[in-house]
């Protein structure tokens, strides 16, 4: 069958098993570099280079004009649109770069702190490597040439995280993960040239079409940068590098799982719907179809991992009660996690049928109640406050974003409840057993680890078979699970 006839769901999914095996391998050098570094350095040293890191992000965005997306959602796109591309993020990355670095001496009297201004000069440099990098990397994705773009990805994680780790047997200090993300990007920019033959060249010959959607993606960009990371921002200004790095991990963690299943889902999805976008019922179908099957993954991985949080903190990190008050921060935050897989989805729907500037009026209202809450929150009850107060703006989000797309992609609100429900209940019926567990057998953390998981794994299947039986079999993400678990029980019979 020619890629032409091949229906968009098969050529989405094997997307997606090459993306999540791209993400799930460098997860998995990621577990290892964590689990050394967590051990050599202290809490603390996260807590300085994810201020510097927060600052950082939020002056890229000022400039950042989302050209990939430009390029990915434009089914015309020549070489001049990605020339073009690629002159706008060397020159956004140049303005950064020289800010920051200007900046820096400003930026540690701020916080009090002189060691952040050699942080900042030396981010600036690799901030500005990482402005090189070869534009016709976007096009493995927007092509779909997905085993290229797996290994574009992973090998030079590969390369980057043994660095990584060396550099903290040497370092023992904050030092290592500086250095090591100035590294990461030169290394990601000598592979940008190896793994495609496009060479960008300096061109503003297509600025109107890039900055046609661009505009819109910057607007939006700002506003979900800082309802993602006002948390960061507030706290760097309200506590100490040591809570910092303490509350760094545990929304890293709680997002780690859910990130390595939502981002390949997402980067294989898109521009498959793209393709479609003049097909409404195809592409509104396509939609409701995605998001029945990212709920149905999404809500068992990031509320299981919660309810194992205080099991397996202490053994992945070490350290003994070093990083304890990182679990209550999980379990609040993967809620938030959870919403976001979600409402992810439908914010994609969104960009892809023209309405990229609503998404950006959502994210900035989104934006500004994050702001307003977090304040009231930590002085409440610390942390933890934040962090219940983001899984509460992750439930408010779901909704307006869904809200959102019935308004205005011809969807009906039932038509999402339908797809989400009966995931969601499941999972919370897992997690509510499963975290109750802790109190009730006293035994070693490990083995207690392997039966939440063996339970949590048992429970969800069986909690969400029961519900859609009794919802009459809908044709949901549900059904397609049933189709592939009668394969697996005639394969092992046979």
């Amino acid at each position: 069958m020619s890629s032409a006839q091949t229906p968009l769901s098969d050529v989405v999914l094997q997307g997606t098993k090459w993306y999540v095996a791209m993400r799930w391998g460098i997860r998995g050098l990621g577990f290892i570099s964590s689990a050394v570094l967590a051990r050599l350095l202290m809490p603390e040293d996260f807590g300085l280079v994810a201020t510097v890191l927060v600052i950082f992000g939020l002056v890229s965005l000022l400039f950042e004009f989302g050209v990939n997306f430009a390029l990915i959602q434009n089914n015309k796109a020549t070489d001049d649109h990605f020339h073009t591309a690629w002159t706008v993020r060397l020159l956004q990355s140049f303005v950064v770069a020289v800010f920051l670095a200007a900046a820096s001496p400003f930026i540690a009297d701020i916080y009090g702190d002189i060691r952040l201004e050699r942080i900042c000069q030396i981010l600036a440099f690799g901030t500005l490597i990482r402005g090189f990098e070869n534009i016709g990397t976007v096009k493995l994705q927007k092509e779909m040439l997905f085993a290229q773009d797996f290994l574009y990805n992973v090998v030079p994680k590969i390369i980057s995280t043994f660095i990584t780790i060396g550099l903290a047997f040497y370092y023992k200090s904050y030092m290592a993960l500086v250095v090591g993300t100035v590294l990461n990007n030169l290394i990601m920019v000598m592979a940008s040239y190896l793994v495609v033959n496009f060479r960008p060249k300096f061109s503003f010959a297509k600025i109107k079409d890039i900055w046609g959607v661009s505009q819109w993606i910057l607007v939006s960009n700002i506003a979900e940068y800082i309802s993602k990371e006002g948390d960061l921002i507030l706290l760097s200004i309200l506590t100490t590098p040591t809570k910092i790095g303490f509350y760094k991990w545990g929304t890293e963690l709680s997002f780690m799982t859910i990130t390595e299943i939502q981002q390949p889902f997402t980067r294989a999805l898109v521009p498959g719907l793209v393709k479609i976008k003049h097909d409404n019922d195809r592409l509104i179908a396509a939609f409701l179809k995605a998001l029945s099957m990212m709920t149905l993954v999404a809500v068992p991985v990031a509320l299981g991992f919660g309810a194992v949080a205080h099991e397996l903190i202490p053994l992945f990190l070490g350290g003994g009660d070093k990083w304890l008050p990182v679990v209550p921060l999980i379990e609040a935050m993967v809620f938030y996690a959870m919403c976001t897989s979600m409402y992810g989805i439908s914010g994609s729907l969104l960009a892809i049928t023209g309405n990229i500037k609503y998404v950006a009026y959502i994210y900035w209202i989104q934006a500004i109640v994050t702001i307003i809450a977090l304040y009231p929150a930590f002085q409440i009850a610390g942390l933890q406050g934040v962090a219940f107060s983001r899984a509460l703006i992750g439930v408010i989000m779901f909704v307006v974003v869904s809200s959102l797309v019935v308004q205005r992609c011809q969807v009906v609100f039932s038509q999402i409840i339908i797809a989400v429900w009966r995931p969601i209940l499941a999972g919370i019926g897992m997690f509510v057993i499963l975290i109750n567990l802790s109190s009730l057998w006293n035994i070693e953390e490990w083995k207690l680890l392997i039966i939440k998981i063996i339970l949590g794994v048992s429970l969800y299947i069986f909690f969400t078979i029961i519900l859609w039986l009794l919802s009459g079999k809908p044709d949901t993400a549900e059904q397609e699970m049933m189709v592939l678990l009668k394969k697996n029980i005639f394969r092992v019979r046979g």
